[in-house]
């Protein structure tokens, strides 16, 4: 058993925490291949010390002589605690004196003045630095800036102006002073240019940090610091041999600086020269600071190169210097693992545990090494236990629950525990330790045996297969393999799955699942085939199963979403009942399933009871919220719709056909303009037809018929359908057959299009057959041509009357409906009227009586009463006219004075599209002529309906995949189809995965109910309180806010006739 590190062992930088994947040798020569372990090094990060970051509680020292290194352990890098400038005051007072002169000599109170202000200044940057040294920077920051504004050019306020910013974090803006100054002052202070490096390198702008380091160098050739700098950030670029020159140069400058060790060992290590890295490490670790670190980036080279016996000295003395270096006894750790001495190792991972007892950088793996140590031993509970400190703490690694699979593989599978045993026997397989070779085929069977309760039946399928070919399978793989094997192929062939569950049930026939998987096959094919006969049987061999296990939940669910099919909501509440009654806990779905039946029988309130319960259950249960919104919808309550389905946005935001639903109902409740936003919301997750037809039908409902047009194009390119080439057939003619300079001409040629319309054989979602024989009598008034426009109006007319006796079945007859019955008996009459045929007229006109009302009915009276007129009977003219004058008073009115243009409009006759068209002149003997027109717009699309049908959500929980498998567990002994446990057979029944979980793990019980609550009493109808009326917490979904202005305004609506009250 190989042992495996937590990371693979490298040189860890000291300083550029990354030892470049590109190599080579400044000599030419090809560079030697490294060890992998190199190459997974962490990212380099210039180091800043903490120093330079914030001011330490100490005062500040202006100039530091200590030597100052970039070591890993101990940062040390430059601060602007030593990069402050070694004269004070002194500095100032070599500035230019900005005093005025009389006569070459300043005058007695510019001296007083400039001393003054010389003592204002000093107190301000004296203050300044004392609000630093308490950590208050931003107070600091003012008093440094009114410095500056005292005298601009002061390098010291300007300099501790940067020391702000950098401490605050924000270096960009240190940049601009610290530039200022290295123009106006380049001697003022070396570190001024560090500084300005490392600000840049923050900003990840490298070049210019070395760009500024140089300069820097030019000033101040013997700052070894940045010399130090330089060469990491030419690491960090990979320029090794400019990095190798500038760290050789800083030592020449301070030969007892570590970093620039550190520094040149990493270069040397990107150059592939790891000889002369480790004598530079051990040069490194004779200074003081970088000791620890370089005897470990030493150690960890010597490792690498398997020079065990070294990188174990080097690690002693890592720890020599520093007793509790964890870091130090883990990498020992690991090459006394190699060396195979068990015992030491154990005992340095134990101080790894001890001493990382903060950081814990290295503890989970000192832990797993630990398990591997008695894996080795072959103590495995020891091992167990070792794991499990892991666990307690937190720190389990991916490599850990691998090798537990020696520990506890298969009694994993025995506690139902099915992920952590399939990936502990699958560890096994993969590594084929000779050890368990004998083992191989009960360990694909019972990997199989997980798969297959993980619902994975093609790996589950392969496995079986695998141990077939090693030995000989028992009848509990063989009974799996058959199970797994049906539920593969019953997608591609439901025939041949059905007769594999078939053979699976007659090896074992007590078994239930056999019976349930073949009842959802059957179901399938009833519903796809629309064959009642086999959802009958599927529905026999339910009942049959419950004879064998009449304490199983599920069984009832199944057997009561087939009676839903067969349309017997009555047996199917019966067995939802009893399915929620024997399940171990409330199953939302159950409640759903029963609110549904409750539907069938026109029991609204009963369903939204159950559907309120299953939210209780599960509050984000999207089809709950869409259920009950549309029973509330039905049921009169839009502020209950309008909430569930805000509800149903917000627990599926990116679900592009919620966005369809919550259209639907804005479209329902008048809100169209919403309505096409919360569809153009849909289309922007994903586009589909369905919301692009949508849209469109609001843009007609909003008189826009070229939007309209544009929406249909849309869905045409998602999915070509002949449906759709019909509405854009129908609708482009609509638009294009007014023409006012050629109108003969443009509606000859609109007919012509709408008769070629008709060999689509086919109607649109927005326009029917109806919608083009209408138009087409319409075309064929306007030219004229009166009995082909009376042919074409019957016809719509016939279509309408389908329409019509279709919803007088669902007892649903819509009043658009109706009203578009009337127009066409309307344009009928005025056929008749046109053609003086004016008792046909006035029968038809007659027949408007009893479906119009209001100033429509107005119209059609005076019209009628004119052709009583025509037809000599002036009396009942009279009446006609006296009962159409209490519709409408002033067209009557109108028509008795005898006014001029008296327009008879009724119905759609001035809509906007209708008012492009002329309108002819009636003149019927002496009476006094009317303009009339034909009622006509644009279409009027079929709105949404709420209704429910028979829902195919609910089939979706009743399929081959929904059926829990169990499959048999192949480590049990069987005699005669019984298991022995003992000496003694017993006869048992499959258990349930539900009743094999580990015994500790807690079961989790809704947030809906206390700890005195029964939840049995959830089987009942009563109703339970409702969590919608809790505070929604909505989110930036748009949709979901168009629902607020309604519900806003349904609670005006509701203060003001409380008010009125």
């Amino acid at each position: 058993m190989s042992i495996r590190a937590q990371a693979p062992i490298a040189a860890v930088p000291v300083i550029l925490q990354n030892i470049n994947k590109v190599r080579y040798k400044s000599n030419g020569r090809p560079a030697a291949p490294r060890s992998s372990s190199l190459d997974n090094q962490r990212k380099f990060y210039p180091r800043v010390n903490k120093s330079f970051t914030c001011y330490q509680d100490m005062p500040l020292t202006l100039h530091s002589n200590k030597n100052r290194s970039f070591s890993t352990e101990r940062p040390r890098n430059i601060s602007l605690g030593e990069i402050s400038p070694s004269y004070k005051l002194s500095t100032v007072k070599n500035l230019p004196s900005t005093s005025k002169l009389i006569s070459g000599h300043p005058r007695p109170k510019d001296l007083e003045e400039a001393r003054n202000k010389k003592e204002s200044l000093t107190a301000l940057l004296e203050r300044g630095k004392s609000e630093m040294k308490l950590g208050q920077y931003l107070s600091g920051l003012k008093f440094f800036k009114k410095a500056v504004k005292e005298e601009p050019s002061n390098p010291e306020a300007l300099y501790d102006i940067a020391n702000c910013y950098i401490c605050l974090g924000e270096h960009k803006k240190a940049i601009p002073d610290l530039l200022s100054l290295s123009r106006d002052y380049p001697y003022y202070n070396r570190q001024v240019y560090t500084a300005l490096a490392l600000c840049f390198v923050t900003i990840n702008d490298n070049v210019t940090a070395i760009r500024q380091l140089s300069r820097g160098l030019i000033k101040f050739p013997k700052h070894s610091e940045a010399y130090i700098l330089r060469g990491q950030l030419y690491n960090k670029q990979e320029k090794y041999d400019k990095a190798v020159m500038d760290f050789y140069k800083a030592i020449s400058l301070n030969p007892a600086e570590g970093s620039a060790y550190l520094g040149l060992s990493d270069a040397l290590i990107g150059m592939n020269d790891i000889p002369t890295a480790i004598k530079i490490l051990s040069q490194a670790a004779q200074c003081e600071g970088t000791e620890v670190q370089a005897y470990l980036s030493k150690g960890k080279l010597n490792y690498n190169l398997q020079n065990y016996e070294n990188a174990i000295n080097d690690f002693d003395l890592a720890i020599n210097v520093q007793k509790e270096c964890a870091e130090a006894y883990y990498y020992k750790s690991l090459v006394l693992l190699n060396q195979d001495k068990l015992i030491d190792a154990a005992l340095c991972l134990e101080q790894v545990i001890k001493f990382d007892s903060l950081d814990k950088n290295f503890t989970g793996a000192a832990i797993y090494n630990l398990g591997i140590i008695h894996i080795k031993q072959r103590d495995f509970y020891g091992a167990f236990y070792t794991f499990k400190r892991a666990t307690d703490i937190n720190l389990e690694i991916k490599e850990q629950r691998i090798l537990k699979a020696y520990v506890d593989g298969v009694l994993c599978l025995m506690k139902r525990k099915f992920k952590e045993g399939v990936a502990l026997l699958t560890r096994i397989i993969k590594k084929k330790n000779p050890l368990l070779k004998e083992y191989f085929g009960n360990c694909y069977a019972y990997r199989g045996y997980g798969y297959a309760s993980l619902e994975n039946h093609e790996r589950s399928v392969r496995d079986f297969t695998a141990s077939g070919k090693i030995q000989k399978l028992d009848n509990a793989s063989e009974y799996n393999l058959m199970i797994s094997q049906a539920i593969i192929t019953f997608e591609k062939d439901a025939d041949s799955a059905l007769k594999l569950f078939k053979a699976a049930n007659e090896k074992f026939p007590k078994n239930v699942e056999p019976f349930a998987y073949e009842a959802a096959v059957l179901l399938h094919a009833a519903r796809r085939h629309k064959k009642i006969l086999l959802a009958d049987q599927a529905k026999d061999l339910l009942t049959k199963a419950i004879e064998f296990r009449e304490a199983e939940s599920d069984l009832y669910f199944f057997r009561g979403v087939t009676s839903y099919y067969l349309d017997k909501p009555i047996e199917s509440i019966h067995d939802y009942e009893e399915a929620i009654e024997k399940a171990d806990d409330n199953v939302p779905i159950h409640f759903i399933a029963r609110g549904l039946c409750y539907i069938q029988l026109k029991l609204i309130q009963e369903a939204i009871q159950d559907f309120t319960i299953a939210l209780q259950l599960d509050e984000n249960l999207a089809e709950a919220y869409y259920y009950r919104g549309r029973c509330a919808f039905l049921t009169g309550d839009t502020t209950l719709a309008f909430l569930d389905f805000q509800k149903l946005i917000l627990a599926k935001p990116k679900d592009p056909l919620v966005h369809v639903y919550a259209g639907n109902l804005l479209m329902l409740t008048g809100s169209v303009d919403d309505a096409a936003k919360a569809y153009s919301n849909s289309c922007s997750i994903e586009p589909t037809k369905t919301a692009h037809y949508q849209k469109a039908k609001c843009f007609l409902m909003l008189g826009s018929i070229t939007e309209a047009i544009e929406e249909l194009e849309k869905a045409q390119k998602i999915e070509v359908r002949l449906e759709v080439s019909f509405d854009l057939e129908i609708l482009n003619v609509i638009k294009e057959a007014y023409n006012k300079d050629d109108l003969e001409s443009s509606l000859k040629k609109s007919i012509s299009r709408l008769s070629k319309a008709l060999q689509l054989h086919t109607e649109g979602e927005v326009c029917s057959l109806k919608h083009l024989h209408n138009y087409k009598g319409i075309f064929f008034f306007f030219l004229g041509e009166f009995q082909k426009s009376q042919a074409e109006f019957k016809q719509a007319f016939g279509e309408n009357e389908k329409v019509i006796n279709d919803e007088e079945e669902d007892m649903k007859i819509s009043s658009e409906i109706l009203l578009e019955n009337s127009e066409i008996i309307y344009n009928l009459a005025l056929c008749y009227i046109m053609e003086e045929y004016y008792e046909a007229g006035f029968i038809h006109l007659n027949e408007l009586l009893k479906f119009t009302e209001g100033p429509n009915k107005g119209k059609v009276l005076l019209l009628m009463g004119i052709l009583q007129l025509a037809l000599e009977q002036s009396e009942h003219a009279r009446q006609l006219m006296l009962e159409g004058y209490k519709y409408d008073q002033d067209l009557v009115s109108a028509y008795l004075e005898e006014k001029p243009d008296i327009k008879i409009l009724p119905f759609q006759s001035d809509s906007e599209y209708a008012s492009k068209f002329s309108m002819a002149k009636i003149s019927i003997g002496e009476c006094h002529p009317v303009l009339v027109r034909p009622s006509f717009s644009l279409p009027k699309p079929l709105l949404p309906s709420m209704e429910f049908q028979t829902e195919d959500f609910i089939f979706s929980h009743f399929t081959v995949k929904s059926v829990k498998c169990k499959p048999e567990a192949p480590w049990l002994n069987r005699v005669k189809g019984a298991i022995q446990f003992t000496e003694k057979v017993q006869d048992i029944i499959s258990e349930t995965v539900s009743e094999s979980e580990e015994e500790s793990v807690p079961t989790q019980i809704s947030s809906v109910f206390d700890n005195n609550y029964d939840k049995r009493a959830y089987k009942s109808v009563g109703y339970l309180p409702s969590h919608f009326e809790s505070e929604l917490e909505i989110r930036a979904e748009d949709t979901a806010n168009l629902f607020e202005a309604y519900i806003n305004k349904q609670i005006n609506i509701s203060d003001m006739g409380k008010k009125a009250g």
